[in-house]
């Protein structure tokens, strides 16, 4: 696997088990962006939002999986083919992973990530919302190594997260033929942009978790 899409990374190292492998003949691997610390004009929100859940290590009911518990945002950042905007605005970015246990039924399985990004100011958080989801909106279809991401389609945030954001709702197909309804929210506050992403086997449980996630995180924010 030789890329993981910013809004995909932390599912595709939890349902793939792999990391990405640099392929030899291709071009040179080039660093991440450089993430600092909080400003102290951030009020300590990045490091607030990072380890919001690590008291329960759940979130909306879902354990965290500790094995993915420093994760960090792909530096890669390309989907549908284009890179993902603004991921050079960043300062400080974080992911975390919940789902259910291993061994869960294919009825009831669950995963769920969030990650959080903090950018210079507010303008700059809106703005990534934005523009990452008027691309993923745009996107008809998103394949690599035999994995695809077709249908994505803009979707309604749940009534009563209150703070701004956006929703794209797709499916994703792994190579053997195995679907994963998806949906993928950001929300933001301030210079904080926290983002949701649900994976399970059907379209009716995704929204359901879904929508928890997304409740869950826009407590959080306001």
């Amino acid at each position: 696997m030789t890329r993981r899409p910013i809004v995909a990374a932390t599912l595709l190292l939890a349902l793939g088990g792999c990391a990405p492998t640099p392929d030899p003949d291709g071009p040179p691997v080039t660093a991440a962006p450089a993430l600092v610390a909080p400003a102290p004009t951030d009020g300590g929100a990045a490091v607030a939002l990072r380890d919001r859940h690590a008291a329960t290590g759940s979130l909306a009911g879902l354990a965290e999986k500790p094995e993915h518990a420093s994760e960090r945002l792909d530096s890669d950042g390309v989907a549908c083919g284009r890179p993902l905007p603004l991921l050079d605005r960043r300062e400080v970015a974080s992911t975390r992973v919940f789902g259910t246990p291993k061994g869960t039924p294919a009825e009831g399985f669950v995963e769920l990530a969030q990650e959080t990004v903090v950018y210079p100011d507010d303008a700059t958080a809106a703005d990534a919302v934005r523009r990452i989801f008027d691309l993923l909106e745009a996107c008809g279809r998103d394949e690599e190594d035999g994995q695809v991401t077709a249908d994505h389609v803009a979707a309604a945030l749940p009534a009563g997260v209150g703070v701004p954001g956006r929703v794209v709702a797709a499916t994703m197909t792994l190579p053997d033929g195995t679907r994963f309804p998806h949906r993928y929210a950001c929300l933001h506050r301030g210079r904080v942009t926290q983002c949701v992403g649900v994976w399970t086997r059907s379209a009716a449980a995704t929204t359901t978790w879904f929508d928890r996630a997304a409740l869950a995180t826009g407590a959080g924010l306001r």
